[in-house]
């Protein structure tokens, strides 16, 4: 699939401009899905949330048990002939996290058995409900049943997500319009006051005007720091940056904080500083749940319903994204909370190694401390000692019957 085609710009003749459609930095720049991904900000919150979930296993079950099948090796490995698993999922969770919706074509054999997922480019998307059934119009073309679609939707009010750059246009434009005042304060080309000179003596309409004229043509725009002759009598006072332009270059860091939002991102994520607050591990908790698990939970639900059948599901075989790598603190914390989850009995060595994405088979010797028992030897241990209590008890009542008789 064409992806730059899908945003509109083809990446080979990828041209931003230095200013974006803005008039004498009025906020009425034509904000797209294009020049929203030249905000750097906006750019790498996308990137760190699509990057991220692509980065996750994806596991086919039934029940603990895992399965390996032709679904599996689509979502795994390549779900259709020129995307690997994780471009397909990074592309998506990229449209939908821009466009509010991403879509995928289910593609079938005559035996409905589901052969690759292609991803569908639009421009235009239109949901229909007709006699009970949803279907999705793209562009031009036919609609297509909801069934035979992988749908991810962000956050909406009906049957598509919101459109994140259309519904933030304004705070969108306001962040270009920052971005193309800043590069113009940095450059000299800001409409502003540096500077004024005086003179003792009042001057004619024409010299005012030769005045101004060689102080623009020479002292103005890029280059413009030289020296200047002035006239006998003449006076120049400089005049440091306007407050209103100091405010208006601090404002980026709240502009970020806004994108941050829309992303539903911890801010921390997009800005230069570090968190100190709190730890890795904390970092990697909070991004997990305010950003990634409800998007995750909604993609687990889409994949199962629409490519599980219902006998399927109802013999509990799902489809589930593996966190686990996320929410690891650091090595020492793991390896204290498993040894404490071991002594308590709770969780087994082979359960330990699939939390750790290592092989449940081990190859050469394992071994283990001498004082840990196996639950099943232990089991059996007491099961024989309470039949040989149980036959004593036995013996010693037959005895005892034997000398009543007597």
């Amino acid at each position: 699939m064409n992806i730059s085609k899908f945003f509109g710009f083809g990446f080979s003749k990828l041209e931003f401009p230095d200013i974006i459609s803005i008039d004498d930095l009025g906020i009425n720049s034509n904000i797209n899905h294009q020049s929203a991904l030249s905000i750097a900000s906006f750019y790498r919150g996308v990137n760190i949330i699509s990057n991220t979930i692509a980065s996750l296993p994806i596991k086919l079950y039934k029940g603990k048990e895992t399965l390996k099948n032709d679904l599996y090796f689509l979502l795994k490995n390549k779900p259709n002939n020129y995307q690997s698993a994780y471009e397909f999922i990074n592309t998506m969770v990229m449209i939908m996290l821009i466009k509010g919706n991403s879509f995928a074509k289910i593609n079938r054999d005559e035996r409905s058995n589901i052969i690759s997922l292609t991803i569908i480019e639009y421009t235009s998307v239109e949901a229909i409900l007709y006699n009970d059934k949803l279907y999705f119009k793209f562009d031009d073309k036919s609609p297509i049943l909801n069934d035979d679609l992988l749908h991810f939707k962000n956050i909406g009010t009906g049957y598509l997500g919101i459109d994140v750059v259309n519904n933030f246009k304004r705070n969108l434009n306001i962040n270009i319009n920052a971005i193309d005042y800043t590069n113009k304060v940095y450059t000299g080309e800001a409409s502003s006051i540096k500077g004024s000179i005086t003179y003792d003596k009042p001057l004619k309409k024409e010299q005012r005007d030769r005045l101004r004229d060689e102080l623009q043509n020479n002292f103005s725009g890029k280059g413009g720091k030289r020296i200047i002759f002035l006239e006998d009598g003449m006076k120049l006072d400089n005049i440091n940056l306007d407050p209103s332009q100091t405010r208006f270059l601090e404002s980026r860091k709240f502009e970020t904080e806004e994108i941050a939002n829309m992303l539903n991102l911890p801010p921390f994520m997009l800005m230069a500083e570090k968190n100190t607050s709190t730890g890795v591990e904390a970092d990697n908790i909070r991004f997990y749940q305010t950003s990634l698990l409800p998007l995750i939970t909604k993609i687990e639900q889409e994949i199962n319903s629409k490519l599980l059948t219902k006998d399927e599901l109802l013999n509990d075989v799902y489809v589930k994204i593996m966190v686990n790598a996320i929410l690891r603190g650091d090595s020492k914390s793991r390896g204290e909370f498993y040894k404490s989850l071991f002594y308590l009995g709770s969780i087994s060595p082979e359960e330990i190694r699939e939390l750790e994405d290592l092989p449940s088979d081990i190859k050469g010797d394992t071994y283990i401390m001498g004082n840990l028992i196996p639950k099943s030897i232990v089991n059996r241990f007491w099961d024989s000692k309470a039949r040989n209590e149980y036959s004593k008890a036995e013996l010693n009542e037959s005895e005892l019957n034997e000398d009543d008789d007597e």
